[in-house]
């Protein structure tokens, strides 16, 4: 008897829930706020483009004022290691290192940062603790920081 007087309950329920629902009225609610955020992701999509072409072909009149590494926000730096750690990983036959630096920015200001990195053995010997490097980053993204191993040491 359970059984059945549950299951007029539900099927009561399920007649409220279809006479008080408004199915085409969320839909078009859904499809409006699709519509926005497609909307939104085209006009960042052709700001991210516009900021590419910006940076691959220069500013208007080809001066460029500082940009590294093809992008307008990157820029170089020299930095001092202050820790130098293997982490066990190998990628292509690589060892990954973590390293602990201090970043001397424009105008003398010290940053530092936490970076890990695939190393050719070669470069082992340029990361000891007081050494110094060239790298490239976005000051206000310390995480895109990149070295610069084609450059020597700076004084």
């Amino acid at each position: 008897m359970g059984v059945f007087a549950s299951y007029f309950k539900v099927m009561k329920l399920t007649k409220e829930m279809e006479k008080n629902s408004d199915v085409k009225g969320d839909l078009a609610r859904m499809q409006a706020g699709m519509n926005g955020a497609n909307q939104t992701l085209a006009t960042m999509t052709a700001q991210r483009r516009s900021a590419e072409r910006a940076a691959v072909d220069g500013p208007v009149g080809g001066v460029v004022d500082g940009p590294v590494d093809g992008r307008i926000d990157r820029i170089e730096a020299a930095a001092t290691v202050t820790e130098f750690a293997p982490t066990g990983l190998v990628i292509a036959g690589r060892p990954v290192i973590e390293l602990h630096l201090v970043v001397v920015l424009p105008g003398g200001i010290p940053l530092p940062v936490a970076h890990s990195t695939a190393i050719d053995p070669a470069q082992a010997s340029r990361l000891v603790p007081g050494a110094r490097i060239v790298v490239t980053l976005d000051p206000s993204d310390p995480a895109s920081l990149r070295i610069d191993w084609s450059k020597p040491s700076p004084v």
